[in-house]
C-alpha cells in the first residue's frame, strides 16, 4: 500500500513539475522582456520576477530528485540547504509582494507607515539584498555546520522525511524567520482584505450591485489576495510538517497540499498582473487561431 501511495505521489508530482516549470518560466520571461522593451521594472513586476524566479529554481531541484540522479549523503545535504534557502527567499519576496500592496492600497495614519509608503521604493533594493545575503548567512552558520551524516532510506517518494538528513533543531533560524515574515503577509494580505471590503461595502450602499467595473476589479482583487495568503499559508504550513515529522504516511499524504498551493500562487501571480493576464490571453488567442486555421485546411 505505501509503495503504490508513493507512485501516485511521483506521478503527480511529475505532471505537476511539467505545469509549473512552464508556468513560472512565462511569468519570468513576460516580465524579462518587459524590462528589456521599457529598459526598466516596476516594482510589482520586480518583486514577481523574483519570485517566479524562486519557483523555477525550486522546480529545477525538484526535477533532479524526480529523477533521483544520486542518493549520495552530500548530494542530498546540498539539495536541502539550496531547497531551504530558495524557499527562505520565496516566502521573504511573497511577503514583500503583499506589503506593496498593502502599501498602495490600505491608508492608515501613522507616521511609521507613512514614512514606509513614501521611501519603499527606495529601501525594496536593500530588502532583496538583505534576504539573499541573510540565507547565504544562515545556511553557512546553521545548516553546513550542524549537518550530520545519517544512514538515507532510498524511497520513490521525493518529500522523503527530511528529518532523515537534518535536524530540524539545525535549521530552526530558518523556519523561524520564514514563520516571520509569513505573519509579515498576514497581516498585510488581512489588511487588503478588510480595506477592499469596506470599500466594497459603500460602494453597495451608494451605488448598489456589483455592476461597476471599479467593483469587478476590487472583488478580483480580493479573490487573489485570499488565495495568495491561502496557498503561502498552506505551503509554510505542509513544508514545517515534513521537517519535524518522522511519519512517512502523514508526509506523503499532506505533499499533494503542497504541490496544488504552488499552482494556485502561480495563478494567484497571474491573474492579478493585467500584463501577466494579458500575455496569456494572446498567446491562448494565438493558439486558437492557428487551431482554427489548421482544421479548415
Amino acid at each position: 500500500m505505501m509503495i503504490i501511495l508513493e507512485l501516485i505521489l511521483y506521478i503527480s508530482d511529475f505532471i505537476t513539475f511539467l505545469f509549473l516549470l512552464p508556468t513560472n518560466m512565462f511569468i519570468f520571461i513576460v516580465n524579462f522582456l518587459t524590462w528589456i522593451k521599457d529598459k526598466k521594472l516596476p516594482q510589482v513586476d520586480q518583486l514577481i520576477i523574483s519570485i517566479s524566479a524562486c519557483k523555477i529554481l525550486e522546480e529545477i531541484l525538484q526535477g533532479i530528485r524526480l529523477l533521483n540522479m544520486s542518493d549520495n549523503l552530500m548530494m542530498v545535504k546540498i539539495y536541502m540547504v539550496l531547497f531551504l534557502k530558495i524557499m527562505f527567499c520565496d516566502v521573504w519576496f511573497s511577503t514583500f509582494l503583499c506589503v506593496y500592496f498593502c502599501l498602495k492600497i490600505v491608508n492608515v495614519k501613522n507616521t511609521l507607515y507613512i514614512c514606509l509608503q513614501r521611501n519603499f521604493q527606495k529601501i525594496l533594493p536593500w530588502l532583496f539584498v538583505s534576504v539573499i545575503l541573510g540565507s547565504v548567512l544562515l545556511s553557512v552558520l546553521n545548516v553546513l555546520k550542524h549537518l550530520e551524516p545519517t544512514p538515507i532510506n532510498s524511497t520513490l517518494n521525493t518529500f522523503c522525511p527530511i528529518s532523515e538528513y537534518i535536524r530540524a533543531d539545525n535549521i530552526s533560524s530558518f523556519m523561524i524567520l520564514s514563520w516571520i515574515a509569513m505573519l509579515i503577509l498576514s497581516i498585510s494580505a488581512l489588511a487588503i482584505v478588510t480595506s477592499l471590503f469596506k470599500h466594497i461595502n459603500q460602494v453597495q450602499q451608494n451605488f448598489g450591485g456589483f455592476r461597476s467595473p471599479n467593483m469587478k476589479a476590487h472583488v478580483r482583487v480580493l479573490r487573489t489576495v485570499i488565495s495568495f495568503l491561502i496557498s503561502n499559508i498552506i505551503i509554510l504550513c505542509t513544508f514545517t510538517i515534513i521537517l519535524i515529522s518522522d511519519c512517512n504516511i502523514l508526509n506523503n499524504l499532506i505533499v499533494p497540499f503542497y504541490t496544488i498551493s504552488k499552482v494556485v500562487v502561480c495563478w494567484s501571480l497571474i491573474k492579478g498582473n493585467r500584463n501577466l493576464e494579458k500575455s496569456l490571453r494572446n498567446i491562448f488567442q494565438k493558439l486558437r487561431c492557428s487551431n482554427t486555421s489548421n482544421e479548415m485546411e
